[in-house]
């Protein structure tokens, strides 16, 4: 029987991929990981109770220094940088597709399963990385950080449906309070979404920062304070005071004199985004038309491939797209096949 380790959380997705993959045939062995410092083991209760269900064993994984030292770090690392980092690109990296393989392979396993609504499509060519059927579900963009050598290992049963379909799936099974759960859209580690509260709890180098200058880019003068480069991104409307003729939007943050620049909208429009750390799930080729995501929840936009100097790429927009945010990911797609991506720049 081919044996499966499916990461759960305990939520409707997982545990409909569980339900899934037990009724295809598979040996399932759940795995939930531990990964924010407050995580326990009571917190993934309802996986150890899809697993009980469906005759599966369940392990738990504790990678909460491991999360901390990398995933966490980088976090911090980034805003102290005047970055906008997107932890959970990194997390599926080095927890999802590193970490957790290397539990499938000591028990044994060996493909390796989440909920994500995503697909792996093969063909005459190999395996390629594709859109999950339900666009407003769709999580390629976070994946395109896999390695291309564990794609004939990866499953991915919620690909081909809705959320909805998962819901009924949990329901049918007489799990009902699981079809009922509400989805999380917040950073695992980040209570209530506050990222700010995050940042001066855990790390003294925030509580430090000092309200700064506020600059228009258009000259004129603000008497406005931030309270802090960190605390504010690129894209950002509020937070800037009052007084401007139009709405503001934040431009920039320097770090260095804690400073944060504002232009209005029409200032953050750009033609071209730059990235660099670019993983390749299919062979780029330059000059030719792709879309591409600057963000996760940004539609995919026209534009052309170019590879610069120093391992940096270039995606030139045949119209402008707004907010340019270092830190985050520019995503290179071929219709619904993800080509690729890397960590915006500029």
């Amino acid at each position: 029987m081919k044996k499966v380790l499916v990461g759960m959380s305990g939520g409707v997705d997982s545990s409909a991929s569980a339900i899934l993959l037990k009724e295809q045939g598979y040996e399932v062995v759940g795995c939930s990981m531990l990964l924010s410092p407050s995580d326990n083991e009571e917190k993934y209760a309802d996986a150890v109770e899809v697993c009980r269900h469906i005759g599966a064993e369940h392990h738990f994984y504790d990678l909460r220094d491991y999360f901390k030292n990398t995933v966490i770090e980088y976090f911090r690392n980034e805003y102290l940088a005047g970055r906008t980092p997107n932890p959970c690109v990194l997390c599926n990296s080095v927890i999802k597709w590193d970490k957790l393989f290397e539990k499938a392979d000591e028990l044994d396993c060996k493909f390796l399963s989440m909920g994500h609504y995503s697909r792996i499509v093969q063909d005459d060519k190999g395996y390629h990385l594709k859109r999950g059927m339900d666009e407003k579900k769709d999580q390629s963009y976070f994946l395109y950080v896999m390695k291309k050598e564990f794609m004939p290992r990866i499953l991915f049963p919620l690909g081909e449906m809705i959320k909805d379909h998962a819901r009924k799936i949990c329901a049918r099974e007489g799990l009902d309070h699981f079809s009922r759960k509400k989805e999380s859209m917040e950073i695992c580690f980040i209570p209530d979404d506050d990222y700010k509260k995050f940042l001066l709890d855990n790390f003294e180098e925030f509580r430090k920062i000092k309200p700064g200058r506020i600059i228009r880019n258009d000259g004129e003068k603000s008497v406005n304070k931030h309270e802090g480069y960190p605390f504010y991104t690129v894209g950002q409307r509020k937070g800037l005071g009052g007084g401007y003729a139009e709405p503001m939007y934040v431009s920039k943050t320097d770090p260095e004199k804690n400073e944060v620049h504002i232009s209005a909208r029409n200032g953050l429009s750009h033609n071209t985004v730059t990235f660099s750390e670019a993983n390749w799930l299919e062979e780029p080729v330059f000059g030719e038309a792709y879309t591409a995501k600057i963000r996760y929840n940004t539609q995919p936009a026209e534009c052309l491939l170019e590879k610069t100097e120093n391992d940096l790429f270039k995606a030139v927009f045949q119209k402008t797209v707004f907010a340019v945010t270092p830190g985050q990911s520019c995503v290179i797609y071929k219709g619904d096949t993800v080509i690729g991506g890397g960590i915006i720049q500029s």
